[in-house]
């Protein structure tokens, strides 16, 4: 597990989107204290529902609307031969970001 820094950050773009929720600002600062030199997080869904007292489901809505908002990428590796999630990980996206 990624050890969080002291503090998160929150770009004017992610603060002022109207397209986006106080709780997916809120995750969305939350990745980035996870966030590692290269800007991925590996963080699972089920730590950021423990951590925020939620569900798995609500955490997977609001990463879902960061990716289609532009301010993350997600980035999902599978088993070999199935479907099957082997490693899931969140990145910043730079390019959104001025």
């Amino acid at each position: 597990m990624n050890k969080p820094n002291y503090y998160a950050i929150i770009p004017a773009e992610v603060r002022y989107s109207k397209d986006l929720t106080p709780n997916a600002k809120l995750l969305y600062a939350e990745i980035t204290a996870l966030s590692q030199k290269d800007g991925s997080c590996w963080a699972s869904n089920k730590y950021f529902s423990e951590l925020y007292n939620v569900s798995n489901v609500t955490i997977s809505r609001l990463i879902s609307s960061l990716v289609k908002n532009g301010f993350i990428i997600r980035n999902i590796t599978y088993n070999k031969g199935t479907k099957e999630i082997d490693k899931r990980y969140l990145q910043l996206n730079s390019e959104t970001i001025e």
